[in-house]
């Protein structure tokens, strides 16, 4: 039986009618009930505009023109009460944070349950089930801001299988979780899929699923490609692989960045037994030393909430050390300074998007000289951005979305350079980019720092690796 089906559907942006600029495509596609679907494809093919109209935030909240038949357990989700909705889907963001509407965690938890009006006994029950699941029950007495990303991914699942829902949408759902995070929450779906849950997810790390899932739907261009058995998937030649810009294991052997030895390498900054602690929890980092060498790409590795993020907002200057020092050539760098010299691109490039429209966003804050303006037009080409360079960044894909944060970085004139898992949302050609981009980055001497749990990042581009414990940090040489 059918749980989610598409008859000749197509779907454009703010169009009256779907026409060339549609990012959906007179798509047909099945999925059956109880099934676990894993939608795949370049960043931009129109996966997450797939999302959006099997749970009818498009044309609802998205607005567009459809033209077809979408259908969610027999019924059309855009005309369905929202009510029902809620209790129809579970649905998790690439971005988590864009879904919160309460401060606390059980709060949150708690949200969709409390505007449907059920019985405040039977809530906390099913807050606690939830939580549970997913093993959120520490953190069910903290604030949402508190939390690292990873821990906001947990809240934001188990706010969005509170009620049991019929059809799970997960976009992007592992992004911001570490190894044992990824483990965890594929054993949390095989639980939901036994309860008959229909689980829809878009990803680029494909193969963290093959214990999971069913059928591999391929979108290109808007349009459904190909449709493949797990065992059809896996086994996929490398070559075939690449040829879809999937990511694969075998992409450890590419020879995309000469790794360097750090041994005398000349410090950008010496990091000197800094502690950074929020307000009177033991959140942060404490008694952390390391050395950043010019010129090398380093991986700052560890589990969530270990203070990854914590440590780079020290580093840059955007919160000061509660205690330690960080020096250069044996001088103290003040808060100032280290902002002047640094280049921060955060996890959500939402929050780092101004201008009206990509090229733009490029210059922005820039003065826009001879030299600044052939340095945008560089980047464009370069990050494969020129067929976008007129679009407002609000409407592109989250890959698209951090591939522009990251060309506006480029542009900068930074010694210090910090990504905050930077691959997240991007296909296996935005990773090799990624890779090379570093590369570069560092060839011209600069220092760059990445915040990842992207394994296969961390093996093509990185020197060495610098793993945060909760009491220091260990530095090992790649």
């Amino acid at each position: 039986m059918n749980m989610i089906s598409f008859s000749d559907v197509s779907f454009c942006y703010g169009e009256e009618c779907p026409g060339d600029n549609a990012q959906i495509r007179r798509m047909t596609l099945n999925i059956q009930k109880g099934e676990c679907a894993l939608l795949c494809g370049k960043s931009g093919a129109g996966k997450s505009t797939v999302l959006r109209l099997i749970n009818g935030l498009a044309p609802n909240f998205y607005e567009g023109a459809l033209q077809g038949k979408v259908l969610v357990d027999g019924r059309n989700p855009s005309s369905t009460p929202p009510v029902e909705r809620v209790r129809m889907f579970g649905v998790v963001f690439q971005d988590p944070r864009s879904q919160f509407f309460m401060n606390s965690v059980q709060d949150e938890i708690a949200f969709s349950a409390e505007n449907i009006g059920l019985a405040p006994a039977l809530i906390r029950e099913k807050v606690r089930e939830s939580a549970a699941l997913l093993g959120a029950e520490h953190l069910l007495e903290r604030t949402v801001d508190a939390l690292s990303a990873g821990q906001k991914q947990r809240v934001a699942i188990a706010a969005a299988v509170v009620l049991s829902p019929k059809v799970l949408i997960l976009d992007e759902p592992i992004s911001n979780l570490d190894a044992d995070g990824i483990r965890a929450f594929i054993d949390i779906l095989k639980k939901i899929k036994k309860c008959g849950t229909t689980i829809v997810i878009s990803e680029h790390r494909l193969h963290s699923f093959v214990s999971i899932a069913d059928t591999f739907l391929h979108i290109e261009d808007g349009a459904l490609a190909h449709r493949w058995t797990t065992a059809d998937f896996c086994g996929m030649p490398n070559d075939e692989m690449k040829r879809f810009d999937f990511r694969y294991p075998g992409m450890t052997q590419l020879n995309i960045h000469t790794k360097k030895t750090i041994v005398g390498g000349v410090p950008l900054l010496n990091v000197s037994d800094v502690s950074y602690l929020y307000g009177k929890t033991k959140c942060g980092i404490e008694h952390i030393s390391l050395k950043l060498v010019r010129g090398s790409v380093i991986a700052l590795l560890g589990e969530n909430g270990a203070g990854k993020t914590t440590l780079c907002k020290v580093l840059c200057g955007l919160l000061r050390q509660k205690s330690g020092t960080v020096t250069r050539d044996d001088h103290s760098v003040s808060c100032a300074q280290r902002r002047r010299m640094s280049c921060f691109v955060m996890q959500d490039a939402d929050y780092q998007l101004y201008s009206d429209s990509v090229a733009n966003e490029l210059l922005l804050g820039r003065k826009a000289s001879q030299r600044t303006k052939e340095r945008a037009r560089e980047a464009l080409e370069l990050f494969g951005l020129q067929k976008v360079r007129e679009r407002h960044p609000a409407s592109l894909s989250g890959g698209e979305k951090q591939r522009v944060v990251i060309a506006a970085a480029y542009c900068s004139n930074a010694e210090l350079f910090v990504f905050d898992e930077p691959t997240s949302g991007m296909d296996g050609a935005g990773l090799l980019a990624m890779a090379r981009w570093t590369d570069m980055l560092a060839q011209t001497g600069k220092t760059v720092i990445i915040i990842t749990h992207d394994e296969l990042l961390t093996e093509l581009a990185c020197d060495y690796t610098v793993q945060l414990n909760s009491t220091a940090a260990d530095s090992i040489e790649s």
